[in-house]
């Protein structure tokens, strides 16, 4: 079975920074050649010979195994939850193995705004696979962009870019968090996040959620920050501020009572530390509306 659509773009949908050329799905069964199908002149190639592409592809295997290599990336085994970066002008060749064939999604994409994307978070060439696992977010991605692309109703074209982001992020955002997924400490930091976000009317010791959780503060905070992206101290201030946003713009509350609410020890400490994290005072932000 094989689902491959090719498509024209027009001028207006180049403003988008994002425009398809490609998206397809199919299941190749064990034994059956390779690839299946009538393909345009720009997409053949043959395992024995590989190809160049002009735009980026992200290829996706949904089941079964095969093998990729690319001109920086050396003969690797593909197995169902790897996605791959099919750079644009870099030779590349892949096929299901014969003994299992695979299922796969790919979508093939150009633009400045889907350049910028690749470029800046999946920039090295060297490292085009991505164990991204399973994912029923990403194969129902590729599904509707394949009846999007089938139907071509007015603007599809910046209907599928929607599509494209989601594939992008998805796929950056799996391989992010896969580490993190059978890590036993995983669980204690969403335990010590609640903990914060129930008590920001407190003035906590990040010394006493560690304790609280289990780990040794040494641990906790790097691995808190392995989570987060930022230090525990700094995460629960950052909590606050977002609480005091929320309001200086839906109440009448005094920056006083606002700063006692939130567990500060002063009016004056609050000031200062809003102003360092919104840079604007707490007068400032509620008169501007929260805008800067």
């Amino acid at each position: 079975m094989a689902n491959s659509n090719y498509l024209l773009t027009h001028a207006s949908d180049h403003q988008w920074g994002i425009t398809t050329k490609t998206v397809g799905i199919q299941d190749v069964k064990p034994g059956n050649r390779y690839p299946i199908g009538e393909h345009p002149e720009d997409y053949l190639f043959f395992p024995d010979k590989g190809r160049i592409l002009q735009e980026t592809q992200i290829l996706y295997i949904i089941k079964g195994s095969g093998w990729f290599v690319s001109a920086h990336q050396p003969r690797t085994q593909l197995r169902a939850g790897d996605s791959v970066i099919l750079y644009p002008h870099e030779w590349h060749n892949y096929a299901p193995d014969p003994q299992t064939g695979w299922a796969e999604a790919w979508i093939g994409f150009t633009g400045k705004f889907a350049n910028m994307l690749v470029n800046k978070y999946f920039p090295d060439k060297s490292h085009p696979i991505h164990h991204v696992g399973v994912s029923q977010t990403l194969c129902a991605a590729y599904e509707k962009a394949c009846e999007i692309a089938v139907a071509q109703m007015p603007a599809y074209q910046q209907q599928l870019a929607g599509y494209i982001g989601l594939i992008v992020s998805t796929i950056y955002a799996r391989s992010q968090q896969l580490p993190f997924i059978d890590n036993p400490d995983t669980l204690n930091i969403k335990f010590a996040t609640r903990l914060m976000r129930k008590n920001l009317h407190r003035n906590m010791h990040m010394e006493d959620i560690a304790t609280e959780v289990g780990m040794s503060y040494s641990k906790f905070r790097k691995q808190f920050k392995n989570h987060t992206g930022f230090p525990p101290a700094q995460y629960f201030l950052r909590l606050k501020m977002e609480r005091a946003k929320d309001y200086l713009l839906n109440t009448t509350l005094s920056c006083k009572e606002i700063s006692f609410r939130l567990g500060f020890d002063s009016a004056s400490y609050f000031n200062k530390m809003f102003r360092y994290y919104q840079g604007q005072t707490p007068r400032d932000f509620r008169t501007s509306g929260g805008t800067v």
